[in-house]
């Protein structure tokens, strides 16, 4: 019975990683001119790509501890 609910929460892991990856790639803006380059970064988009990678990182752990049957 646990073990669908931490094969859930691995691939639930996975698509907020891959959720935060693109909110942190997409948050730059470049401009260059010649030799010069200019790049502007949204300061509280990070904070939220940086958000789901941990929590990204907690529902991987939980998952994996489901799955092998240590809670």
């Amino acid at each position: 019975m646990k073990k669908p609910l931490g094969i859930l929460l691995i691939i639930g892991a996975l698509a907020l990683g891959y959720v935060g990856y693109n909110k942190l790639e997409d948050n730059k803006t470049e401009l260059k001119l010649g030799d010069l380059e200019i790049t502007a970064q949204d300061k509280d988009t990070k904070q939220e790509a940086y958000m789901y990678f941990g929590l990204a990182a907690v529902a991987l752990i939980v998952g994996l501890m489901i799955s092998r049957g240590k809670i």
